[in-house]
């Protein structure tokens, strides 16, 4: 019986994500290629093509954060009012849950692009150029380094605090030869 269960819940969430029009929260959105001759973009004021065009040039992933209908419902409590052509909310993913610049677009621009059951892969944008050397090297002390010279050199005697006569720990020993 569980069996069933987990594959009914797991055919429930496969059928919504084409219920509202491909898409679902979370998914990483790319733009098609063609996507500026579309009529939903020409449509779009000269501000959102520019910050479209900047969370493109950005190189980092692109997420769905919000999916709305084009038209409001008649019932809004029921599913069965929803249509396939929706708006969506984009947002430029930084990393760590960070979304920036919202941009609300008609869902004909792109599409969904998915990894099955793993993350994005690490966009190329946040990755650093490191010169990294795997192989170890031997240490050449350097004496003539400043940080190799001091004027500090170890005590080589027991030091002797001025302001005490006996070791702090005496009275613990006494109270315990009484008992």
């Amino acid at each position: 019986m569980t069996k069933r269960n987990k594959f009914v819940s797991l055919y429930e969430s496969y059928m919504k994500r084409f219920q509202r029009g491909g898409f679902q929260v979370g998914d990483v959105f790319v733009f098609n290629k063609n996507f500026k001759s579309d009529e939903g973009y020409k449509k779009l004021g000269q501000n959102v093509k520019d910050l479209i065009d900047q969370m493109i040039e950005s190189g980092l992933h692109i997420r769905v954060v919000n999916i709305k209908d084009t038209a409001p419902q008649r019932y809004p409590a029921s599913d069965a009012g929803s249509s396939l052509e929706v708006n969506l909310d984009l947002a430029v993913d930084t990393g760590g849950g960070r979304y920036m610049h919202y941009v609300t677009v008609p869902c004909c621009l792109g599409e969904p692009v998915t990894y099955g059951q793993n993350l994005p892969p690490i966009p190329d944008a946040m990755r650093r150029v490191d010169k990294v050397n795997i192989k170890p090297e031997e240490y050449v002390e350097d004496e003539e380094h400043p940080s190799n010279k001091s004027e500090r050199k170890l005590a080589k005697k027991n030091t002797v605090l001025k302001h005490t006569k006996e070791p702090y720990t005496v009275n613990y020993i006494k109270d315990l030869k009484k008992a």
